[in-house]
This record gives structure tokens, C-alpha cells and sequence, in this order.
């Protein structure tokens, strides 16, 4: 690992800085999308979709130039390799590089339980429209099984609403 340099360390924190923002962005969607899901408003899910493509986009650069900097440098893109890093700054950069680092850490986490929050909305939703179409196409859950692609097959022969 080679010592980082001010302007390095500049850069990395500007980095940081930008990569908190487009994470507020991000957790901001999230909660919209949240919201949508709730109210089954599937205008505004679209919207949030692309809205949140274009902000993990951004958020890819961002952690892609961060990634290539971390590398340069020779630091390890894991927690125990930002640690070590860390503790070969000086006190007061350090403290400038925790400073930046920490509330990322601390966004990263929010989103990622926004996230599955999310997604256990869309999976309930998911799960509940398969039910009712089941129901409707006459199909008894109890003849599902799974199909070669892991997904769920019938098992009872074809039965239609207007065959009974």
C-alpha cells in the first residue's frame, strides 16, 4: 500500500462526498417507490424506476472512480482494507477521511433495508396476483409444482373456467 497523497486524499473525499448525495438521492426513490408500491400507483413506479436506473448509474461511476483510486493506491475494496488504510493516515486525515467515509457507510446500510423492504413489497404483491390468477384460471394451488426452470409448473391437467 503506497502512501495517499493530499491531492489523493482530496479526491477521495470529494468522491465520498458525491457518492452521499447520489445514496440520499437513491434512498429519497426508494421511498417514493415505497409509497407507489403501497398505492399501487403504477405511473409513478415507472417514473421511480428510471429515475432510480439514472441514479445507480451515476452511483456506478462514482464507485467505479473511487474503486480505481483505492487501487491505485493499493488499498483492498473491503472493510478490513479501508480500515488499514485509515490507520496509516495521519490523525488529522484520518479524521478528514472518516469524517467523509462514515455517513457512507451509515447511507449504504439505510439503502440497502429500504431495498429489501421494497422488495418484500413487490414479492407479497407478486405473490398475492398469483394467487388470485390461480383462482381465476380455476387452477387448484395444491396441483402446483415446480417446472425445470425452478419455477412454478401445474401439475393437474388444463383447466379452464370454460370447461367446467
Amino acid at each position: 500500500m503506497q502512501t495517499a497523497t493530499p491531492i489523493q486524499l482530496s479526491e477521495l473525499n470529494a468522491l465520498n462526498q458525491q457518492g452521499q448525495l447520489t445514496i440520499s438521492k437513491l434512498s429519497t426513490l426508494l421511498d417514493q417507490e415505497y409509497e407507489a408500491l403501497s398505492k399501487r400507483n403504477v405511473e409513478t413506479i415507472q417514473q421511480t424506476v428510471q429515475q432510480k436506473t439514472d441514479v445507480l448509474r451515476e452511483l456506478e461511476t462514482n464507485s467505479r472512480s473511487r474503486n480505481e483510486l483505492f487501487a491505485l493506491l493499493g488499498v483492498a475494496a473491503s472493510k478490513q482494507g479501508l480500515e488499514t488504510f485509515s490507520n496509516t493516515l495521519p490523525p488529522e486525515l484520518k479524521a478528514e477521511f472518516l469524517k467523509h467515509w462514515k455517513p457512507l457507510e451509515v447511507l449504504l446500510l439505510e439503502v440497502n433495508e429500504k431495498n429489501q423492504r421494497n422488495e418484500t413489497v413487490v414479492t407479497r404483491n407478486s405473490r398475492n396476483l398469483d394467487h388470485l390468477m390461480s383462482i381465476i384460471r380455476g387452477q387448484n394451488q395444491k396441483n402446483m409444482l415446480y417446472d425445470n426452470a425452478g419455477g412454478k409448473g401445474n401439475y393437474s391437467a388444463q383447466q379452464r373456467l370454460g370447461k367446467a
